[in-house]
């Protein structure tokens, strides 16, 4: 999804896990307290895809969100998922990086044979496009 700020993550999250919409200052301010209380509640799994897309300067929201697990009290694992394989090493700062795991996993681009099947797969029951122009879709990079 398209947030038109990194900070709304907080919103979405606060969502997710109650069905609260609020503004992003409230949703954080409730994040924060529940993921630094002793209030006993079960695992949290949050996955977090195109991390990319919450990084800002400060890169505040980013180091929320991978601080939290840090906390004892937490019981959040925290998944990440980037587009930009070096982002850790190219765009994050220290104090993120010390949050991050240890484990990475590089997934190889699709190929031609793979996109054609997503395009036809996505498609299957319409005739939007013809068979030629998937092909040629799938081929561009």
């Amino acid at each position: 999804m398209k947030l038109s700020d990194p900070r709304q993550v907080y919103v979405q999250i606060l969502k997710q896990l109650s069905g609260k919409i609020l503004t992003w200052e409230q949703a954080h301010n409730i994040l924060e307290k529940k993921f630094n209380s002793n209030t006993k509640r079960p695992m949290t799994l949050l996955l977090v895809d195109e991390l990319d897309l919450l990084c800002t300067k400060r890169q505040d929201v980013i180091y929320n969100l991978l601080d939290w697990p840090t906390k004892a009290s937490a019981r959040l694992v925290v998944i990440t998922i980037a587009n930009t394989m070096d982002l850790p090493e190219r765009v994050l700062m220290g104090r993120i990086t010390s949050r991050l795991g240890l484990t990475r996993v590089t997934f190889q681009p699709y190929n031609y044979k793979q996109l054609h099947e997503i395009v036809l797969t996505r498609l299957k029951n319409t005739d939007i496009l013809k068979n030629d122009i998937i092909q040629l879709i799938a081929r561009i990079r």
